[in-house]
């Protein structure tokens, strides 16, 4: 699998680590973030692998900012990019299982970094179930995209 992943300053270690472990795993990893400590933003990177994702030059993304909250909300801006916060192994498990999740955030002053680990094996691990009540949602979610897109159409 094709991986994108990217950081903020905060979040240059637990990447450096996670490129190892992914490519022990036989994953191509594209390194998108930056590479040193220097401060800068995470929208810049979310934007980066958001792009990578939609351009079908990856299939998945990691993303790793101090908490994870900003490369998830970020990243959740874009068309097509479902996002899910690497907060414990059930949601990340259940998010790909049930919501086709395609990006995955990390909080790097927040996770340890085995713990890291085994949130991405686990979320790399699962697969999305296809029932019809979950492809419906995923189908709503792009509903919801093409509104947004066509801002004269309602929400309602």
């Amino acid at each position: 699998m094709k991986i994108a992943i990217g950081n903020d300053h905060t979040g240059v270690e637990l990447k450096r680590y996670l490129i190892v472990e992914l490519e022990k795993l036989g994953h191509k990893v594209v390194n998108v973030g930056t590479n040193d400590a220097a401060r800068t933003h995470s929208a810049i990177y979310a934007t980066a692998v958001a792009g990578l994702i939609n351009q079908g030059e990856v299939d998945l993304g990691i993303l790793i900012c101090g908490t994870g909250v900003g490369m998830s909300i970020c990243a959740n801006k874009f068309n097509g990019v479902r996002a899910v916060m690497g907060a414990n192994l059930y949601t990340v498990k259940q998010s790909k299982e049930h919501n086709d999740t395609n990006v995955l955030t990390l909080g790097a002053l927040t996770t340890e970094k085995t713990i890291a680990k085994q949130l991405v094996t686990t979320w790399l691990e699962a697969k999305f179930d296809g029932t019809e009540t979950r492809r419906y949602r995923l189908n709503l979610i792009s509903e919801i995209e093409e509104k947004q897109h066509n801002k004269e159409e309602s929400y309602s």
